[in-house]
C-alpha cells in the first residue's frame, strides 16, 4: 500500500516538474524558468521540515491525505486558459508543499518497520518504487506539451494525487498513529557529520534541479538528443542506481558508495557540457548522470544515518529529504540566472561545478568511519530517499 501512495505522489510530482519552468519562461523575461523550480522545492522543504512536528499531532493517515490534496488540486491551474506567472509559481509552491509532507511520511512509515540488517536494501526497494515515474513521467510530460497538451499533464497530476489520497484511507490505523519523539532538528545537525553532509547533499542536489530546468528548454524537442529522451533515459538508470546503492549498502561502506556515485554522476554532467546536442553525448550523459546520482541519494543517507545520527531518525529524515529539494531549488535558480547571462549553452557548466564542490564535504571524515545502524525506537521512524528529487 505505501509502495502504492508513493507512485501516486510521484506521479503527481514528476509529470509537472519539467513541464512548469517551460510555461513560466512562455509568460516572463529569459531565465524565469528558475523561479519554478525554486518555488516547487522551497515549498517541499517546507513541508519536510514541519514533518516531524506534525508526525507528533496528526496521524500519518490524515498527513498523506492532507499532504497529496494540497499538491493535487493546485496542478489544476496549469489546465487553465494562459494563467499569470504569479499564479503558476503559487501553485508550484503549494505542490512543493503537499509533496514534502507526503513523501516524508511515507518513508518514514516504510523505514519504521524496516529491520536494521535490511535497512539499506529496504531504503533502496522502496526508492525504486518511488523512482519508476520518474522514468517516464517527465518525459510523457514534454511530450504533452509539445503537443500542446498541457492540461492533460495537470488533469493527470491531480488524478494521481486524488488517487493516493484514497489508498491512504487504507492503511492500518495502528501503523499510522501519531509519532512520539519525532526527533529534532537542531540536535540532530549537532551529531558529528550530519551537518557537512547535508551541505554537501544540497550541493549535489543543485545538479538535479538544474536538470530539469535546463534540458527541456536547451534540448532538441525530439530526436535520440531530444529532452524527452534525455529525461527517461536518466529516470530509468536513477530508479536502479537507487535500489543497486542500497543493496551495496549492506555489504560494502556506505561511504565507498557514496564516492562511487558522485564520480559517475560527475563524467555525466561533463560530458553533457562539453557534448551539447550531439545525441551520442545525451544518451551517456542522461545514463551516467541517473545512475550515479540515484546511488547518491540512497548513499548519503545511509552514511547520514549511521552511528549516533541513526538515533535521531526523525530529523534525519526530515534533514535528507529536504536537502534534495532545496539542493533542485537553488540548482534551478542558478541555472537560470546564469543562462540570462550566459546563454543556456554557458549555463549548463555549472551543474558539474557544484558537484564538485561537493565532492570535498562528502569526504570530510569528521563524522567518523561508517558504524552499525542503529535498530530505532519503536517510537521513532526513519527515511529514505525521495525524490525525491525524485
Amino acid at each position: 500500500m505505501l509502495a502504492a501512495i508513493a507512485g501516486s505522489v510521484a506521479i503527481s510530482f514528476q509529470i509537472l516538474l519539467p513541464v512548469v519552468p517551460v510555461l513560466v519562461e512562455r509568460r516572463g523575461p529569459s531565465g524565469s524558468a528558475g523561479a519554478a523550480t525554486a518555488a516547487l522545492f522551497l515549498g517541499a522543504v517546507i513541508g519536510e521540515l514541519c514533518s516531524p512536528w506534525l508526525m507528533t499531532r496528526w496521524s500519518s493517515t490524515r498527513l498523506l491525505i492532507a499532504g497529496q490534496l494540497v499538491s493535487a488540486l493546485p496542478s489544476l491551474v496549469y489546465a487553465a486558459a494562459e494563467p499569470g506567472s504569479v499564479v503558476m509559481l503559487a501553485a508550484a509552491a503549494m505542490r512543493g508543499l503537499g509533496f514534502g509532507v507526503s513523501i516524508t511520511v511515507a518513508v518514514a512509515l516504510v523505514a519504521k518497520l524496516s529491520p536494521a540488517h535490511r535497512r539499506g536494501r529496504s531504503i533502496g526497494y522502496f526508492g525504486l518504487a518511488l523512482s519508476l515515474p520518474g522514468i517516464a513521467m517527465p518525459s510523457v510530460g514534454v511530450f504533452l506539451l509539445d503537443q500542446g497538451l498541457v492540461g492533460a499533464d495537470a488533469v493527470i497530476a491531480c488524478a494521481a494525487g486524488l488517487a493516493g489520497a484514497a489508498l491512504a484511507t487504507r492503511l492500518p490505523a495502528d501503523a499510522t498513529a501519531r509519532v512520539t519523539g519525532a526527533g529534532n532538528l537542531l540536535q540532530a545537525v549537532r551529531q558529528p557529520g550530519v551537518l557537512v553532509l547535508f551541505l554537501g547533499f544540497v550541493l549535489m542536489s543543485c545538479s538535479f534541479g538544474g536538470i530539469f530546468t535546463y534540458t527541456p528548454i536547451a534540448l532538441p524537442a525530439d530526436g535520440l538528443g531530444s529532452a524527452a529522451i534525455f529525461l527517461f533515459v536518466a529516470g530509468a538508470w536513477r530508479a536502479l542506481g537507487r535500489w543497486l546503492a542500497g543493496v551495496l549498502g549492506d555489504h560494502r561502506p556506505a561511504r565507498l558508495v557514496l564516492g562511487s556515485g558522485v564520480a559517475i554522476s560527475l563524467a555525466g554532467l561533463a560530458v553533457l557540457a562539453l557534448g551539447g546536442r550531439h545525441p551520442v553525448a545525451v544518451l551517456f550523459a542522461a545514463s551516467a548522470y541517473g545512475i550515479g546520482y540515484g546511488g547518491t541519494q540512497t548513499a548519503v543517507y545511509l552514511v547520514m544515518s549511521s552511528g549516533r545520527g541513526g538515533s535521531n531518525w526523525g530529523a534525519i529524515s526530515a534533514l535528507w529529504n529536504s536537502a534534495v529539494d532545496l539542493g533542485s531549488s537553488l540548482g534551478g535558480v542558478v541555472v537560470g540566472l546564469s543562462a540570462a547571462r550566459l546563454g543556456y549553452g554557458g549555463a549548463v557548466w555549472v551543474l558539474p561545478v557544484v558537484v564538485l564542490l561537493a565532492v570535498p564535504l562528502f569526504w570530510w571524515r569528521g563524522g567518523g568511519a561508517q558504524a552499525p545502524i542503529v535498530e530505532p525506537e519503536p517510537s521513532g521512524y526513519a527515511d529514505s530517499a525521495t525524490g525525491s528529487t525524485g
